[in-house]
């Protein structure tokens, strides 16, 4: 299981709410010349700061990025993009208490939305907190607006997988394919849980699926292989294997398909 969970990142979630600085008008007395004035908008200079703070810390400044963010959330304390901003901060150091704890400020704000909920459902998943991690993903897909459920179902049933609960794995990324049925990780995903338990038949099918979705790989024809020993179909597995070799031949799978043949 080399897939990975599908993460919303911190700048996509501050690009989404950009604000521009508002400006009022006046005049001055005795006169009725109006004068514009631009007045300090403590959410765009939030967001712009949080901004700031992901550049130094993909540059590798994490003092700057920290100051940054800091001001980012001192400016705008109840935003919900300066908290996922400063949560991924934290993961980045491998402070993962305060990342959690800013998640669930993050969650708490009054614009929180799916996106927050189904990062910090990726982060409680990567922490083995399965449990916690399933009650985020599901709270995210039932946020109004909320137009990742796909995403959330495939991640639920990685985690679902990851905690053992293969049933409770299919179901999801069932679920997930209702809202993409090109999905090209589920597929994956459903076809080893197939091999895993021995349901080779289902797995051929999800794999004749699979790569009506996506051209072949090392890891989809070394599946290919699998399923085809396990119903001991031979001539389907050296197929297979003939098309690694030929199309993959410098690929650790390749070679451990050669290996084997010794």
């Amino acid at each position: 299981m080399k897939q990975g969970l599908t993460q919303i990142t911190a700048l996509t979630l501050l690009a989404m709410g950009l604000l521009s600085g508002c400006v009022s008008e006046r005049t001055y007395s005795g006169t009725d010349v109006p004068v514009a004035e631009r007045e300090f908008d403590n959410v765009s200079a939030a967001r712009q700061r949080a901004q700031l703070g992901l550049t130094y810390l993909q540059k590798g400044n994490s003092q700057q990025a920290k100051y940054n963010l800091d001001k980012a959330v001192e400016y705008a304390p109840d935003l919900e993009a300066v908290h996922v901003s400063m949560a991924y901060y934290y993961q980045t150091v491998g402070e993962l208490e305060n990342a959690e704890a800013s998640y669930r400020k993050a969650i708490r704000t009054s614009d929180a939305t799916g996106d927050a909920m189904n990062n910090f459902g990726v982060f409680l998943c990567q922490q083995e907190k399965y449990k916690q991690s399933e009650e985020m993903f599901l709270k995210a897909v039932r946020m109004p607006k909320y137009t990742r459920s796909a995403s959330s179902y495939e991640n639920l049933g990685i985690c679902s997988r990851k905690a053992g609960q293969l049933d409770k794995a299919k179901n999801y990324f069932a679920m997930a394919l209702k809202y993409d049925p090109r999905r090209q990780v589920t597929l994956l995903e459903l076809t080893e849980i197939d091999v895993e338990t021995g349901d080779y038949l289902n797995a051929r099918a999800q794999l004749v699926r699979y790569h009506r979705v996506v051209a072949e790989s090392a890891e989809s024809l070394t599946l290919g292989i699998k399923i085809e020993q396990g119903l001991n179909d031979l001539d389907a597995a050296r197929k297979f294997g003939i098309l690694l070799l030929a199309k993959f031949p410098a690929s650790i799978e390749a070679k451990q398909y050669r290996a084997s043949m010794h």
